[in-house]
């Protein structure tokens, strides 16, 4: 990020350009030449800032997850004190918000996300992923106690992830469904495990 005023206007209007033109239209459209036309600079300036326009698309998928995080740590601290259900819709609105707010680019960044070459960049996300719910898991307490939280924080983000794919495409009122299945889908998967510990428990007692 530049430091100085002028350039940091220049490297936001960029951004916002790019964003538009992503909201506006697929990727057909989306180049060099028409991020700078739109953010009102030359193709020379865009060039100071990002070398290609997959270096645009790798800092909006940035800022993109950078929003989804700060999103689900809010709904974490919302859930405080709820019951599990309330917690877990908590977190799966949290986890929608930035779909609802712009759903068009949303699925775009996450298709471009996937076909990107940034191997470092998805493992550092998945890790931060990883973390942050491990740390939800553990603050809903009796609720998960016995559930393997790593094994439990690996699984439902890569579940709740493919659900959103699943109904991203469609109309914006559809992403409701998507919410009650991705909560469903989180509960019933906490409520298995939970079920099998306690099985666990109850055989190791007997024993």
């Amino acid at each position: 990020m530049p430091q100085q005023a002028r350039a940091r206007a220049t490297h936001v209007a960029i951004l916002q350009s790019a964003t538009q033109l992503l909201s506006a239209s697929e990727l057909d459209d989306f180049n060099t030449n028409a991020i700078a036309e739109r953010a009102g600079t030359s193709i020379g300036t865009f060039y100071q800032y990002f070398p290609n326009k997959e270096a645009v698309l790798l800092t909006l998928i940035r800022e993109q997850k950078a929003e989804m995080f700060t999103n689900i740590g809010n709904a974490m601290r919302d859930a405080s004190g709820c019951s599990l259900e309330g917690a877990v819709r908590l977190l799966i609105r949290g986890r929608l918000k930035h779909l609802r707010d712009n759903q068009h680019v949303a699925w775009i960044l996450g298709q471009q996300e996937l076909l990107l070459p940034i191997p470092e960049v998805k493992a550092e996300y998945l890790e931060e992923g990883i973390q942050l719910f491990s740390r939800g898991l553990d603050h809903w307490g009796h609720a998960v106690k016995g559930i393997d939280v790593q094994r439990a924080a690996k699984t439902i983000p890569a579940m709740v992830r493919g659900i959103m794919e699943s109904w991203i495409r469609e109309p914006s009122h559809y992403l409701d469904i998507a919410e009650e299945e991705a909560v469903d889908s989180v509960l019933g998967y906490l409520h298995r495990q939970r079920r099998s510990a306690s099985r666990s428990i109850e055989g190791m007692s007997r024993e």
